[in-house]
């Protein structure tokens, strides 16, 4: 196998001998039992590094029984009983069985893989739905197809193959409850589950054995078991997929010729090359969420992992060998010869390499917001937070007009089945940003040791605040106008704690940050509920597929039901015609109000009135002057200068004003030519209170120890026996 010659492991070490029977993955009696010696690398490359073998014979599965120890045997059935508890959620009662038994899609629910016809559906929705996402385009799928067709040959191929359904499955029901099918809730979660019982049994009967299929079923139940809600499983995959890697060795490239120029019929082929290196990238992002970025809970390190980031997709799936970045902006492979390296190697870049880069860069700040008291204060220039705010920019400069969020990019990437990635890559972004400003909020994440901002930085901290609110709303925005496409899209298991953060955030800010004085404090508190409001329906959408999306939801329901009673009915019924008249002319809410109530809108709740928390005649718009109107357009949530309302540039006015503390020239100066954010100085207002003196600061901390990146916070419950007081607290609250 080129994976094992590649990684230094000897044909003895790698072997393919089965722990047990395993079922036909195909065609019935058509799969054969292969050693891993009978192909060479360059017959079994492609889509896990391997292509099929020449070799088919029927009698092999049958012969095999007689070959299996009775120690095996007795290893196998412990590690079978232990396998079958990992993989939750099957339809395992009888009478949900009954139930579903006469389903059209009830086949989804058998132990065994289906006809041929079938099988190819629930490929087919595998590669459309999760291949895509994040770094899992590790599999090459005309490679893949093929060996398909031929039959596969090995337990390894069978456990990626009964994973690769198990993701189809669910995603086959989705599809079909857009019809005008209508599943009860727990077919979708129970579809698929038995055959990802299977390929975890097939790859933890022989875990000593590595392969590079057994990674990639690592990484895909990974996913599978994050999705259903079974962290304590996720985390003891991942680190066994972190230690496959490093077994493996692909940390490094196979050899310098990364053309595939030279004539070896021993090298892996371009298609295996690329799949190597997507692989080793998708256990890096794997290890970063899992470890929260912390590099104490973190295997890998990014000084270790010397290959080039991934092609695009179109080299990759058409074997097209080329050269690009590493995580380095403008940088590639030390040992590369001047002559191979094109002009642009970005442009062989796509989606999967700029998410890498922007991963890479949450796990700076989430080590810099655990150390904010290492360097410089963050207001001063040479800091770390200026450094990777002009970081930021530099990752959204940088990318292409391909990975822009445009309406024509939307649509492209629809039709390639790539719009998932893509919202996923710019919810990433702004995250990032949130994760950065989480030091001007201590008091609402709990940071132990908070700067203390002087008076004569207020300015800053109220700025950043404000930064941290537009690109929450950014956040909200970019999933309601995905949600439209359809929920398949909404599908990365990332995205609900992406949409909660946007939800806490945005309401943490007009609740307890904003200043009820100000002329535009109303508009900005009705933007948000609506907002909070659009984030709570899509992640409605999401619990389909995600249980921690429930949830969730309810603690939003909860936030917004107490930020409705902040306020009096009769001053809601007192202020609709106001707010009406507010929202037509941009205007300040008028002094002598009808008390004409206006029809219902879209949203569930009510207009939001201020005149019981406001100072009195703190509304009042007459005598506006110019420093104040430029002062309500700049804490607007569109960014004006980000190319117009229809820009999705992620630099808000904060961010514009803190590039500039950067240290790096090229930054500096690669910013020239931008047109600067006119700063006005921000009122002085004295202590004012809450806007929302109902929606507790505790009730805004709920699920603030679920981490989703956090190792503690993954676990299953834990007695207080099992470990000390701290670590059980932290497993406990996070359940």
């Amino acid at each position: 196998m080129a994976v094992a010659i590649a990684s230094g492991f000897s044909s003895n070490q790698v072997q393919w001998r089965p722990a047990e029977v395993r079922p036909v993955c195909c065609e019935a009696d058509s799969a054969a039992s292969v050693d891993d010696d009978d192909g060479s690398p360059t017959e079994r490359e492609g889509m896990m590094g391997i292509t099929p073998s020449e070799t088919d014979e029927r009698g092999s599965v049958r012969a095999s029984l007689s070959k299996v120890s009775d120690d095996a045997t007795e290893k196998a059935s412990v590690v079978s009983e232990a396998a079958a508890t990992c993989v939750t959620g099957a339809a395992s009662q009888n009478g949900s069985n009954g139930q579903l038994g006469s389903h059209p899609l009830a086949w989804l629910l058998s132990s065994a893989l289906p006809a041929t016809r079938n099988l190819r559906r629930v490929v087919e929705q595998y590669f459309s739905n999760v291949h895509p996402l994040r770094c899992f385009a590790f599999v090459h799928k005309p490679s893949f197809m093929r060996q398909l067709d031929k039959g596969l040959s090995s337990d390894d191929e069978s456990a990626l193959l009964h994973i690769i359904c198990a993701h189809g499955a669910k995603f086959l029901v989705l599809s079909a409850d857009q019809g005008e099918a209508n599943h009860p809730p727990s077919f979708l979660k129970n579809a698929g589950n038995q055959w990802a019982k299977r390929a975890e049994f097939l790859m933890l009967a022989n875990f000593g054995k590595i392969s590079a299929q057994r990674l990639m079923t690592a990484i895909l139940l990974h996913d599978f078991h994050f999705r259903l809600g079974e962290y304590g499983q996720a985390l003891m995959i991942s680190g066994l997929a972190v230690r496959m890697a490093h077994a493996l060795k692909i940390n490094t490239e196979y050899n310098s010729d990364i053309l595939c120029t030279e004539e070896d019929s021993n090298a892996p082929s371009v298609a295996s090359r690329e799949s190597r290196r997507r692989l080793m990238w998708a256990c890096y992002v794997l290890d970063a969420w899992a470890g929260s970025g912390v590099d104490q809970l973190t295997l890998l390190r990014e000084n270790d992992i010397k290959i080039q980031l991934p092609s695009n997709e179109r080299n990759f799936g058409l074997r097209i060998p080329s050269v690009t970045e590493t995580l380095g902006v403008g940088h590639v492979l030390q040992f590369l010869p001047p002559a191979i390296v094109p002009r642009r190697p970005a442009a062989n870049m796509g989606i999967m390499a700029y998410y890498i880069r922007v991963v890479t860069l949450w796990k700076r700040i989430v080590r810099y917001v655990n150390h904010l008291h290492a360097g410089p204060p963050p207001w001063q220039p040479e800091s770390l937070f200026a450094a990777l705010d002009a970081d930021l920019l530099l990752w959204r400069r940088e990318l292409p007009d391909f990975v822009e969020y445009t309406t024509e990019t939307i649509y492209a990437r629809l039709d390639s089945n790539q719009l998932g990635a893509l919202v996923l890559i710019h919810c990433t972004y702004h995250h990032n940003y949130l994760e950065l400003f989480k030091l001007t909020m201590p008091d609402l994440f709990k940071l132990p040791k908070p700067f203390t901002f002087p008076p004569e930085h207020q300015e800053f901290l109220q700025t950043a605040q404000a930064n941290a609110y537009y690109h929450a709303q950014q956040i909200a925005d970019i999933l309601a106008e995905a949600a439209e496409h359809g929920s398949r899209l909404l599908s990365d298991s990332l995205l609900p704690f992406f949409v909660y953060d946007s939800s806490r955030v945005m309401l943490y800010y007009v609740a307890r940050l904003l200043d009820p004085n100000r002329p535009d404090a109303e508009v900005k508190l009705r933007d948000a509920v609506k907002a909070v409001e659009s984030n709570n329906r899509i992640l409605g959408m999401m619990s389909a597929l995600f249980p921690i999306a429930q949830s969730l939801s309810a603690t939003i329901e909860r936030w917004l039901s107490k930020v409705q009673k902040t306020v009096a009915r009769d001053d809601l019924l007192s202020s609709l015609e106001a707010d009406d008249h507010l929202e037509s002319h941009h205007s300040a809410l008028p002094n002598n109000a009808s008390g004409k109530q206006d029809k219902p809108g879209e949203y569930d709740l009510p207009p939001l009135s201020l005149h019981s928390l406001a100072r009195s005649g703190t509304t009042e718009s007459h005598g506006m002057d110019g420093d104040a109107a430029a002062r309500t357009a700049s804490w607007s949530t569109q960014n004006p200068h980000a190319g117009g309302p229809a820009s999705w540039d992620g630099t808000s006015a904060a961010a514009h004003q803190l590039v500039g503390l950067s240290q790096e020239q090229s930054v500096r100066s690669s910013l020239q030519h931008e047109r600067p954010v006119p700063l006005h100085p921000l009122r002085k207002f004295g202590a004012t209170q809450p806007m929302c003196n109902a929606l507790d600061l505790d009730d805004l901390q709920s699920f603030l120890s679920w981490d989703m990146y956090g190792i503690m916070e993954m676990g299953g419950s834990v007695s207080n026996e099992d470990m000390d007081d701290s670590v059980s607290q932290s497993w406990t609250e996070a359940i």
